[in-house]
């Protein structure tokens, strides 16, 4: 079996997110996904089976379960199935939909003489309420202090948002703070089960720029460099607060020397927000399983 090791949020021609891309010719177990994830070994591998011109069913593994949905492992299918020639195009934007455990979601393929650029539909966002009780116990896990939670001269407590995948926003007041986190795995983890969510989304606004970083142990990822459902669900939180216009790009992996780069689009109509995430990928490798 062949898989296709895709960076996806590239910025420029380098930095992004690796993710293992398996196109299916007909379905294997979850057993079978979880044990090629595992083997692969990044923070997720994305399997996809076509239905029809218009329909792939996607799933998502981790090297210890499976997600629901996963932002750069989507950008990292599509674009390959384009470059490939699996879906083809010309100067034009082709929509299809990917079936995920987080719901039916639209993909938009923007062919560009030789470029390939991918939009991704997140789930509708969901805001819960400000988690002011755990700002301590937060800020205690990333060793930084209980001042440093927050944005200047702004009222924001960390949130659980989702957009596919329940996260905790957890705001910083500088990029200096955020570079400087040096996070405790450990108690992220069980703040993470306590909250039932996937991991704590760390960002901070900064000269007019927006910087994250992402941790996630619970699923198995300690930290990775892009990851779109987690930047979704932040521009849909920014967005509400009138912190951002409809569209953000967002920078990512800074510290760990994979500066990526994620664009969120926010449409809003009626008070519904519909949000998507987008960016440029390439192939770096391709790696061969045989099984055992």
């Amino acid at each position: 079996m062949k898989i296709a090791i895709v960076k996806a949020f590239a910025y420029g021609s380098e930095g992004g997110n690796g993710a293992g891309v398996v196109v299916l010719h007909e379905d294997i177990t979850d057993e079978k996904k979880q044990e090629i994830a595992e083997k692969v070994g990044l923070s997720e591998t994305a399997f996809l089976l076509k239905k029809d011109e218009k329909n792939y069913d996607v799933s998502f593994f981790t090297p210890v379960c499976e997600v629901d949905l996963c932002g750069h492992a989507t950008i990292a299918s599509f674009y390959y199935l384009a470059k490939t020639g699996y879906i083809k195009g010309k100067n034009e934007t082709k929509t299809l939909y990917q079936n995920t455990k987080a719901g039916k979601l639209r993909i938009d393929i923007t062919f560009e003489d030789e470029d390939v650029y991918v939009l991704m539909q997140q789930s509708t966002p969901y805001i819960g309420n400000a988690l002011k009780d755990k700002v301590i116990g937060i800020a205690k896990s990333l060793n930084i202090d209980e001042s440093s939670i927050g944005l200047e001269h702004i009222e924001i407590y960390p949130t659980i948002v989702s957009t596919g995948l329940r996260d905790i926003m957890v705001p910083v007041k500088s990029r200096e703070i955020l570079n400087s986190i040096n996070a405790n795995f450990s108690m992220i983890r069980d703040i993470s089960k306590e909250e039932d969510v996937v991991g704590y989304h760390v960002f901070t606004i900064d000269g007019g720029n927006i910087y994250t970083r992402n941790f996630a142990p619970l699923v198995g990822i300690d930290e990775e460099c892009a990851t779109g459902t987690s930047n979704g669900a932040l521009g849909s939180l920014l967005y509400s607060k009138g912190l951002i216009e409809n569209q953000v790009e967002i920078i990512q992996g800074e510290s760990m020397g994979e500066t990526s780069l994620i664009y969120v689009k926010v449409s809003d109509k009626d008070n519904i927000l519909d949000i998507y995430v987008g960016g440029k990928a390439y192939i770096e490798k391709y790696i061969e399983y045989n099984g055992g």
